[in-house]
This record gives structure tokens, sequence and C-alpha cells, in this order.
């Protein structure tokens, strides 16, 4: 195999992993399918590659309608290359054939001019260690990057982008199943203990990192991440921002009640990383 890396952001879902996509998709040093989320591993695991697989002809037709209203030559250009290399999963991968072959070619291992490569999908921080096991040994060099984000911002973030046009009212609504022991898949990718542990026992030390929401726009951030990756460091685009969820108020109540709901979660951070961030405290309330 390569020298190259490949490297896995599973996660957290809305934690900004499409922003750390973006960055790193424009340094020199790596390369990245315009294909962010490929679902190759969960679709296997879980058997629903047919409902992914399904999506991407949707997805083609919405960058077409923006690409032919669209005048810039460089957004059309990514555009161009997004449609492409959509087309060509849609042709390689049929959802349920496992070919890891085809998949570390699509991923840009068949590359000689880039150091890091590798799959944005952050649905894979809910694949059992046995599975993440598999992913680690797709390649010499795999890598992992998980980022914390407070736990109920990243939950109402999450119940934001559910809700989509109903707004606030939907999105308290789904906030209320949650308490109430619903929302079920929102709930398996707001477990930071489950997640972590299996990722520690498929990576191993020195091939996990762990990064801040709260600190990843940032230099010292982005810093840190290229340093784990062997590459140039750059500087970050910190005011850049990437698929924000609809504002949405959260009371306090039940911001109180989510924060009971989740405490294995912050009791589980702050003996991972020797106390909970200060920018977490900061926002903690009681009912």
């Amino acid at each position: 195999m390569s020298a190259q890396t490949v490297i896995y952001c599973v996660g957290a879902a809305k934690a900004g992993t499409s922003w750390l996509f973006d960055t790193l998709y424009a340094h020199p040093e790596c390369y990245f399918p315009t294909t962010k989320e490929l679902h190759y591993w969960d679709s296997l695991h879980g058997g629903h590659g047919d409902f992914f697989r399904d999506q991407l002809p949707g997805r083609i037709a919405a960058i077409r309608g923006r690409y032919e209203q669209n005048t810039e030559t460089h957004q059309r250009a990514y555009q161009e290359a997004n449609m492409a290399d959509i087309q060509r999963w849609h042709d390689l991968f049929d959802g349920t054939t496992r070919d890891d072959g085809i998949y570390r070619d699509y991923m840009g291992l068949c590359r000689t001019d880039a150091k890091v490569v590798g799959d944005f999908t952050p649905a894979y921080a809910s694949l059992p260690v046995n599975w993440m096991q598999e992913m680690a040994a797709v390649h010499d060099d795999t890598r992992a990057i998980y980022i914390l984000r407070e736990p109920v911002d990243r939950l109402w973030s999450h119940l934001r982008m559910d809700a989509g046009a109903g707004g606030e009212a939907a999105a308290l609504a789904k906030m209320d199943d949650f308490l109430a022991g619903g929302e079920e898949i929102v709930t398996r990718r707001s477990n930071y203990r489950q997640t972590l542990n299996r990722l520690g026992q498929a990576f191993g030390a020195g091939r996990l990192h762990v990064e801040l929401f709260e600190r990843l726009f940032s230099n010292a951030a982005l810093a840190r991440i290229c340093d784990f990756l062997g590459i140039s460091r750059v500087e970050a685009k910190t005011d850049k921002k990437v698929h924000v969820s609809g504002t949405a108020v959260l009371d306090d109540d039940r911001r109180a009640r989510a924060q009971d709901a989740l405490r294995q979660q912050y009791n589980f951070i702050e003996r991972f990383l020797g106390g909970l961030p200060e920018e977490w405290t900061q926002k903690m309330v009681t009912a």
C-alpha cells in the first residue's frame, strides 16, 4: 500500500465537520473527493445503502440547478467536479457490495500528489467497534478525528437541522420527544462515551485526535490537526460558516432537563479531558 494517510472524520454530527472538510479540501497536501459523507461503512453495516444511493441523483439535480444560475467561474468549476464525483460514486458503489479497493481508489489512495486522503462521514460514529476496526484496517496508516461540542448545543443544533422548515416549534417538539425517550438516532449521535471508547479501541494511541468545536475555528486548532496529520500548517478561515442550522431559542427548563439526560456524557468527558471545558460550564443551567 502507499505511504499516504487515510483520515476519517467521524463527527460528532453538527460539530463543525463540514467546515473542517472544506478547510482540508483546500489544503495543497490533501485530496478528498467533493462527495462529503460517502456512507460506505455504515451502508455495509446497516444494510441501508439503497437509501443513501437513491439520494445521489437528487443531489446532482440540486447542484445542477445552482450551477445553471451561477456565473462565478471558481464556484462553477467546483460544482462541475461535485456533480462528476457524486455520479462516479453512484456508479461505483451499489450500496451493498463491499469492495475496499474501489473505496480506496475513490478516496484518492491511487494518487501520488496527496499526503492525506479520506472520508468525512459523521454517521460512522455510531458503528460498533468491530466495524471501526475494519475501517482502521483498510490502509496501513489510518487515523480518526472526532470533534466534541457542548452536548446540549450539539443536540439542539441537530434537532433544529432535522426540524427544517418546521422551524422553532418543530425543533422544540423534537426536543420534547428526546426528553421523553425518543429521537433514537439523535440519541446515538449524542453518546460521546461509546463513540470515543470504540474509536480508541479501533485506532489505538496516537491515531485518534479529539478537538473541541468551541475552539475549532482557530489557527491554533487547525495547527493541531495539521500536525496530527503530518501536513504543513495553513491559515484558518475563521469567518466561514458551513451548514448553519436554523435559529431557534432553547429555554432554560429544557436545557436543564437535556443536561440531566446527557449527564453521563458530561461525566465521561470530564474524566476524558481532566475537566469540563470552560466554554461548556458557562452554558450550564439548573432547573
